[in-house]
């Protein structure tokens, strides 16, 4: 019992320095995932909101200065609604306020599948999201990652209220349903990368053992939803504005060696979470590797690593010779911190690739939904250039306690330990940017 009061005091200390930490940073204008400040992205999101300012919503669209590689859903909401969007402070503090409100619906879809759990853990948990150098950045700088964020867990929410709600003959039902399918709807307009969340809601209906009248419910207004996309690609050409979908060469080239750096990347986040399982570490390496599905995996994987070696594919591409500030993940960066010559980058980044894979089979445990949810995201990384980490982060984080099925168990220790793995995470990404930048 004195442990346990223990850590309750730890995490009432915890919590309230996660809080802190993230107005001391708004404070002092921290840039902990390099793409803040206002010589960073900043200045190409400032100057899209000018161009729907100071133009009709149908002229912004198109634009030809508007650089955006997502729709600019979130620039016509601040105009509208947004009577702080005209200064450059007011805009801040104005995206920095809204992104409060991820910790607080994060805590509610935690509350959600772990009903049974006292609430101060739950919300150490959810405060554990300001430690995210990629969402605090993008609260600071008005960038536009966390409205995507907000969407997903207001899908999330809506649609467990959703499938929970017994009594299918009520209006109330329709309204759920409206509302996970709207939100859900909503996180392609602000990043076409959670297009795996309406496909989740929408799958999860559609096999759900609710009434078909339901179900063609959810069809009808996901199709209606979809038609303000479809507009737009007929306006730009593509899936992003003129300019992006000429610059993104989206679709036509291959990049093979984001895979492994995907991977590398998501299993960082996995790290933490393997601690959340019943088992031990030893005894979840023995359980994943005395299954021949995971043994096929794993074979499958360093068959890749065998067409990247074979291929001599990051020599062909110059790979380890791009900036090293743009893209592919801490293992690039760590790369070029620890070791001087390309060959030695190349063998820690392979074995980066094939520890970290195995990592992910040890987590996911041949868990379908969740590793069909993985190959979408690799497919995503196959596509996208460049691949960058804050593509994932908090992503993953907040995966894992959504729409992951993935079993794992919470108590004050294991949440103190992921608190601080994310503080780790936060301090060295300061430090390693301060030192790039200055």
């Amino acid at each position: 019992m004195k442990l346990k009061n223990n850590y309750k005091i730890l995490s009432f200390i915890l919590i309230f320095l996660s809080l802190s930490s993230f107005f001391l940073g708004f404070y002092l204008d921290e840039n902990s995932a390099g793409a803040g400040h206002y010589t960073g992205d900043w200045k190409f999101a400032w100057a899209n909101l000018q161009i729907f300012l100071n133009n009709d919503i149908s002229e912004g669209i198109i634009h030809e200065n508007l650089l955006t590689n997502r729709t600019p859903l979130l620039y016509i909401l601040h105009k509208l609604f947004n009577p702080f969007a005209g200064s450059e402070i007011g805009y801040r503090r104005s995206v920095f306020i809204l992104s409060l409100i991820t910790p607080f619906l994060f805590y509610l879809c935690i509350k959600q599948k772990f009903k049974k759990e006292e609430n101060l853990l739950i919300a150490l948990i959810a405060s554990t999201i300001f430690l995210s150098p990629y969402f605090r950045t993008s609260s600071y700088w008005g960038l536009e990652e966390n409205y995507g964020l907000i969407s997903l867990l207001f899908s999330f929410i809506f649609l467990n209220s959703f499938l929970e709600n017994q009594q299918e003959n009520t209006y109330k039902i329709y309204f759920q349903l409206f509302l996970s399918i709207f939100f859900s709807s909503l996180c392609i307009y602000f990043d076409q990368k959670l297009l795996i969340v309406p496909i989740i809601c929408f799958l999860t209906i559609i096999t759900s053992e609710k009434k078909n009248i339901l179900k063609i419910f959810s069809i009808f207004f996901y199709l209606i939803l979809s038609f303000p996309y479809i507009y737009l690609i007929t306006q730009w050409g593509g899936l992003f504005p003129t300019n992006q979908t000429e610059t993104r060469n989206l679709g036509n080239e291959l990049y093979f060696d984001h895979i492994g750096y995907a991977v590398t990347i998501i299993a960082f986040y996995f790290v933490p979470f393997l601690f959340f399982k019943k088992e031990k570490i030893f005894n979840l390496v023995k359980t994943t590797f005395s299954k021949k599905s995971s043994n096929y995996l794993f074979l499958l994987f360093l068959i890749y690593i065998l067409s990247l070696i074979i291929l001599s594919y990051f020599t062909n591409e110059s790979s380890l010779n791009i900036d090293v500030s743009i893209g592919k993940g801490y293992i690039h960066k760590l790369s070029y911190i620890l070791f001087e010559k390309n060959f030695i980058r190349e063998i820690f980044i392979y074995f980066a690739f094939i520890i970290s894979w195995i990592i992910i089979l040890i987590f996911i445990n041949q868990n379908i939904k969740d590793f069909l949810i993985l190959l979408y995201l690799f497919f995503v990384a196959l596509i996208t250039l460049p691949i960058l980490q804050e593509y994932f982060d908090p992503l993953i984080f907040i995966m894992v306690f959504t729409f992951f099925n993935i079993k794992i168990f919470i108590n004050y220790k294991n949440a103190i330990m992921l608190f601080l793995y994310f503080s780790f995470i936060l301090i060295s990404s300061n430090i390693y940017y301060y030192n790039l930048l200055n």
